[in-house]
């Protein structure tokens, strides 16, 4: 059985991007965040919870619109590179045979168009986004060591969007403290006045009404910089670490519903197409799929039944995941759904035929869709 990566979908109004980019900070997960808003697709790419490379569809973010916008390129030097352009040869390659970059400059020009599309990407207040957790990179990206928090720092600077800045703070009574270890974190990454200001003024847990109140800075400029200090995980919520804790359990096991509830969908639609063929005798052939399952697995299913239409019960799956003691539930649980619907495939196939099995396997493609 193949190990699906795990993919989290949602609307870019309900969260923000730094948000988004905060989990992977905090968490140290390798993975790609993707936005999408009408003809634009940017791709960011995590590595062990750091920026590593970005890349987007606009047009005007690519690396030679970069540098003619830096100054780096004159217009002559673009129109002739662009005019020679073709799609089998890449810009960076081109623009050093041309000799308007010499190659030990490309690097610091992908890492100034790389930023250009992070800082723009955090503005986005519209759109989708895509969460793909230890998805593989392609082989022609070039990874950057970028200095992650400092970017996302900068990029929160930059936006003048109210309506961005309160999506992500929430409400005034919000309780806000410094992370252990914040000081010496922001002495490093050379924080500016603004950031170190509020900073200072969380020695101990403040609302974001208190903090307005004592900052000299405007309350826009306030709560955006609280915004940027929470994004780089240098401010959290009060309450201490079993709050956390605790919240993130609950996010971890909405989320874990949410994926077995995608598959149960599947898993009827399927029992719905055998019932067809074959009537009440489904329940026989779901007691043949269980057959394919892996003596490790099937512990996992232990106090279900199948009887309505094949659905697995999510709160039964949950409780025999926690009674396993593993760490890693939405792995496990992921692998148990899969082999599962392999079992399906298989019984499926050895039934009804190469055709069924395709009209199966269509089905299971557009789950992961």
């Amino acid at each position: 059985m193949s190990e699906d990566h795990l993919t989290i979908d949602g609307a870019l109004e309900e969260t923000t991007v730094p948000d988004l980019f905060r989990s992977f900070v905090r968490s140290g997960e390798t993975g790609i965040v993707s936005l999408q808003a009408g003809s634009r697709n940017d791709s960011i790419y995590f590595e062990e919870g750091r920026i590593v490379y970005a890349a987007s569809s606009d047009p005007d973010m690519g690396l030679a619109e970069t540098l003619l916008r830096s100054g780096d390129l004159n217009l002559h030097e673009y129109e002739t590179a662009m005019s020679r352009l073709v799609v089998s040869h890449r810009i960076g390659a081109l623009l050093c045979e041309l000799g308007y970059l010499r190659p030990e400059e490309l690097s610091r020009a992908i890492e100034k168009q790389v930023r250009g599309i992070i800082v723009t990407a955090l503005a986005r207040r519209s759109g989708s986004y895509t969460i793909e957790f230890n998805a593989e990179f392609p082989a022609e990206i070039i990874k950057l060591n970028l200095p992650t928090e400092r970017l996302m720092i900068d990029g929160v600077r930059q936006i003048e969007h109210w309506s961005l800045i309160w999506r992500g703070l929430a409400r005034l009574d919000r309780m806000l403290e410094a992370v252990p270890g914040a000081d010496m974190k922001a002495y490093s990454l050379e924080l500016g006045d603004e950031d170190s200001l509020i900073l200072s003024l969380l020695t101990e847990p403040q609302t974001i009404e208190q903090i307005c109140a004592r900052s000299y800075l405007s309350n826009f400029v306030t709560c955006r910089t609280l915004w940027g200090l929470l994004a780089v995980n240098f401010v959290q919520d009060a309450g201490g670490e079993a709050t956390s804790e605790k919240r993130a359990a609950i996010e971890s096991e909405y989320e874990l519903e949410g994926l077995v509830e995608r598959y149960n969908g599947l898993f009827q639609q399927i029992f719905s197409l055998v019932f067809q063929r074959i009537g009440d005798h489904v329940y026989d052939f779901v007691d043949r799929v269980l057959l394919h399952l892996s003596p490790d697995t099937m512990p996992y299913l232990s106090g279900m039944n199948f009887v309505n239409e094949a659905r697995v019960d999510f709160d039964q799956l949950y409780n025999n995941v926690i009674a396993s003691g593993t760490q890693n539930h939405m792995a496990l649980v992921q692998d148990v759904l899969s082999e599962l619907l392999y079992g399906w495939i298989l019984e499926i196939k050895a039934e009804f035929g190469a055709g069924m099995e395709a009209e199966v396997v269509k089905l299971a493609n557009a789950l992961k869709k």
